[in-house]
């Protein structure tokens, strides 16, 4: 085994053992590892500092100053009066509530943008009952993964023709062997409705703990001693929110701008006096950011040392000669679900994606179930820090030990990857 691959390996052992351990906070963790892996020479040092200047931890930094000056506004303490009221009537129809809004918004907007909404909303539960602010925060990130890019709107649209970007040079003169717009539904419609039924009565394994108020600056102590904020700047805090939520729905046509979208809006907040420089560092600067950082460049590592390559070889020896369609998609649904639990999704569906579909040709399958099936399995990516947005976010905003969690996640998956199986063997059978 290459000496950068054992050390990468070793790095992310390291990572494993330290999140679980929750000695130190995540940021430290992901940042230590970083730097270890600067000092062994398996990364270089613009590498090790490039997860700071990624799209992803641009906009979850930005996203949570934004989220953070809503929550300043009259408009938090009227929600958490509302939130108060269903809570008192109807557990149930809380969590039903908090699960149909985030699906709703996430099929417009990405993980980060999701997440950063719903703490808002989170943060006003009263934190001493059963439905505390920790175990909501992870139904959030429950239904995240369980919905992700079912319906063809907003950005679940441009899903697709990401997906096909990655190995449509493989199939070229077999337009059949693309995805649809609809294909990420029609499989995922089995998976995401048993997923949602076990998240609205199962969200009591999740652990009581208390969110890092200090994580974000939006936390509910600090929100009840602010000073009031005025009309003049709750109207321009609401403008720039809605400005924020309606680019969005836009992430198509703006690209790659749709990143400073959050940050001219700070920059607004700033100028009119709406926010002081002092709250918008204090999140650009929280733990949170640090850990985004550090698993980013974690998982470009892993990939930049030959991971992906020894991880593709060994599910070929795992299908063997000949193999069943239930095999070939037992296989690789289970091989792409541990994979995406400490590689980022994203990353898993980049490396698994041609390795997928080279193998389904070699073996006369058809190489859109596989591709399916890949997509599907990497969006649960929910039992540890590493493996999305949505969990990177509640894990670190809720201090959850990925330890205790397993009484929610492994059943999470187990379902996850049964639902799959079936929904993708009467969909999509591989031969």
């Amino acid at each position: 085994m290459d000496a950068k691959l054992m050390i990468t390996l070793g790095v992310l052992l390291f990572m494993i053992v330290g999140f679980l351990w929750n000695k130190f906070s995540y940021g430290v963790i992901a940042m230590t590892c970083v730097i270890v892996l600067t000092l062994t020479g398996v990364i270089d040092t613009a590498t090790a500092f490039s997860g700071f200047s990624n799209n992803t931890t641009i906009l979850v930094a930005t996203m949570l100053v934004v989220a953070g000056a809503i929550s300043k506004t009259s408009l938090a303490a009227r929600i958490r009066a509302q939130m108060a009221i269903i809570q008192g009537k109807s557990g149930l129809l809380l969590v039903l509530l908090i699960i149909a809004f985030t699906a709703a918004l996430t099929q417009v907007m990405g993980m980060t943008a999701v997440m950063s909404v719903m703490l808002l909303i989170i943060q006003s539960l009263d934190d001493e009952s059963d439905l505390c602010q920790s175990r909501m925060l992870f139904v959030v990130v429950a239904t995240i993964c369980a919905w992700f890019g079912r319906i063809p709107i907003g950005m679940g649209a441009a899903l697709p023709l990401t997906q096909n970007a990655y190995y449509e040079g493989l199939v070229e003169g077999h337009p059949e062997y693309l995805l649809n717009m609809f294909d990420y539904f029609k499989i995922g419609i089995i998976p995401t409705v048993c997923l949602t039924l076990y998240t609205l009565f199962a969200w009591k394994l999740i652990p009581k703990t208390k969110i890092n108020a200090e994580a974000v600056s939006t936390g509910a102590g600090a929100q009840k001693a602010a000073p009031q904020m005025s009309k003049a700047h709750e109207i321009i805090v609401f403008a720039v929110f809605f400005a924020v939520m309606i680019a969005f729905f836009f992430s198509g046509q703006l690209g790659n701008m749709l990143y400073a979208i959050p940050a001219l809006g700070i920059l607004v907040l700033i100028y009119t006096g709406a926010l002081s420089v002092r709250d918008v560092t204090a999140t650009l600067s929280g733990d949170m950011v640090f850990m985004v950082a550090g698993v980013l460049v974690m998982s470009s590592a892993l990939n930049a040392s030959g991971a992906d390559v020894y991880i593709g070889n060994l599910v070929l020896s795992l299908l063997g000669d000949n193999p069943s369609s239930l095999t070939v998609i037992t296989v690789f649904c289970v091989i792409t679900v541990i994979m995406t639990t400490f590689l980022s999704n994203n990353g898993t569906v980049a490396v698994m994606t041609p390795i997928a579909v080279s193998t389904a040709l070699a073996g006369g399958m058809n190489p859109k179930a596989v591709v399916l099936v890949i997509f599907v399995s990497a969006c649960m990516a929910i039992a540890f820090p590493t493996g999305c947005a949505a969990a990177t976010i509640g894990f670190a905003v809720g201090r959850v030990n990925p330890i205790q969690m397993l009484k929610f996640t492994i059943p999470y998956l187990i379902i996850a990857i049964v639902s799959v199986i079936v929904s993708a063997s009467i969909f999509y059978p591989v031969y």
